[in-house]
């Protein structure tokens, strides 16, 4: 269960459970199989992009809305995806990016990626262990 204090999380594939997962829906062991979903066995689409007020771009299952945490197939619902332009450059690695260290000073040693959605960094100090996330 994810603490929300008051609010209780149910499962998202059978609503009489509470969430234990902290809503990773996509290694829960209530999920059906993906062919089992709703739109399992939906010919395949294109993905939709939907964007955030930050200018950023995120994917977004074009049949049941959610955002599907997979670019080949909703997690939710099932629908498969048709490649694109931007699906296939959101399926390469993140380029690796390093900075210097806000914590310790260290040149170089904050080692990240940024987001594709929204331009953010993350990563962690080699040296200190700092983690910064813009």
């Amino acid at each position: 269960m994810i603490d929300t204090g008051d609010l209780t999380m149910y499962c998202h594939w059978d609503k009489g459970l509470v969430c234990k997962k902290e809503f990773y829906c996509d290694t829960c062991e209530h999920q059906p199989a993906a062919d089992d979903k709703e739109n399992g066995k939906a010919e395949p689409v294109h993905i939709r992009w939907a964007e955030d007020y930050w200018s950023g771009r995120y994917p977004e299952c074009p049949s049941c809305g959610n955002m599907p945490y997979s670019l080949e197939r909703c997690v939710f619902c099932g629908q498969r995806f048709l490649p694109d332009a931007l699906t296939e450059e959101w399926s390469k690695p993140p380029e690796e990016v390093r900075m210097d260290c806000p914590s310790c000073g260290g040149k170089s040693t904050m080692v990240g990626a940024r987001a594709r959605s929204n331009g953010h960094f993350h990563g962690q100090c080699t040296v200190c262990g700092c983690v910064v996330m813009e």
